[in-house]
């Protein structure tokens, strides 16, 4: 990496696409050409966008690395993101990054594969999902891009919420696809489940002790799963979760996303279950 991560650097917003009421997905280009082709990213980690004169805010890379986009899927929280919301393609902003660990794709070798998401918590796992496909295509069959069965199980609060929605049905020739909601809205026809996200896992059949999790989405959410899990027999060193804590710095530097012994951007966001077990059910850590 020839560029330095502490300095911010423009990018132009090439599209934008509408997922849901309040969340949208922005194509980002580098401008400078010596950075472009310096920088690379791995399935799992984040940048930091900035807004001149608002701040920065950690938002995960939802495309894969060989999509030779740098995609972003941003739901409006607070003052950055509400000034990203406002963005037209031709526009430029700051961006840092990349930042944080990766999904550890080595480690899943011949196994079940489960991505399991609540909410915005799919994109992290859409740069795997696209990773896998991509593999498949590469390959010239899906069923040859990793061993094992791959599922995922995805929730939102009603259908509308639904991100990436339009792309569930593409997934299905390589994975398991098994969706719920909240709850199901009386002005639109839902055929899938209603429930929360542990109501799916009825669904799925899987070896635990040859299978590995990615899940990413509302912290109480990853709680109620991984303890279902591990009861189901799944190890706790292969379960592993992306962590959301506040971020400033990306680098490590201003302990403001202290978890426990861990810097989650630093020595995260994805953290094995194993590893952070022991303080994690421990209140305002």
């Amino acid at each position: 990496m020839s560029y330095n991560l502490s300095v911010p650097f423009e990018a132009t917003v090439r599209w934008i696409k509408k997922e849901t009421r309040d969340t949208a997905t922005y194509a980002l280009q580098i401008n400078a050409r010596d950075i472009a082709r310096g920088y690379a990213f791995r399935p799992g980690q984040f940048n930091m966008l900035c807004v001149p004169g608002i701040g920065e805010a950690p938002i995960s890379i939802s495309s894969a690395p060989s999509d030779h986009e740098i995609l972003h899927t941003v739901r409006v929280a607070g003052d950055v993101t509400t000034h990203l919301s406002r963005l037209s393609p031709g526009d430029v902003i700051g961006m840092r990054g990349p930042f944080g660990n990766s999904w550890p794709l080595e480690e899943v070798e011949d196994r079940d594969l489960l991505i399991i998401a609540g909410g915005l918590g799919i994109a992290p796992l859409r740069s795997v999902i696209r990773h896998i496909l991509s593999e498949g295509r590469r390959k010239k069959s899906p069923a040859c891009s990793l061993p094992g069965r791959k599922f995922i199980l995805y929730g939102a609060k009603t259908p509308k919420d639904i991100v990436f929605r339009d792309e569930f049905p593409r997934y299905r020739d390589t994975f398991q696809v098994w969706l719920t909601v909240d709850k199901a809205d009386p002005e639109e026809t839902w055929k899938g489940e209603v429930g929360l996200i542990p109501t799916l896992m009825k669904n799925v059949s899987f070896n635990p002790l040859k299978s590995i999790v990615f899940m990413c989405g509302p912290e109480v959410m990853m709680h109620i799963l991984a303890k279902d899990l591990t009861a189901r027999g799944i190890p706790a060193e292969k379960i592993f979760l992306s962590m959301e804590r506040n971020m400033n710095c990306g680098m490590g530097f201003c302990g403001h996303c202290l978890f426990g012994p861990v810097f989650v951007c630093k020595d995260g966001p994805i953290l094995r279950l194993s590893r952070i077990a022991e303080f994690w059910d421990i209140r305002e850590i």
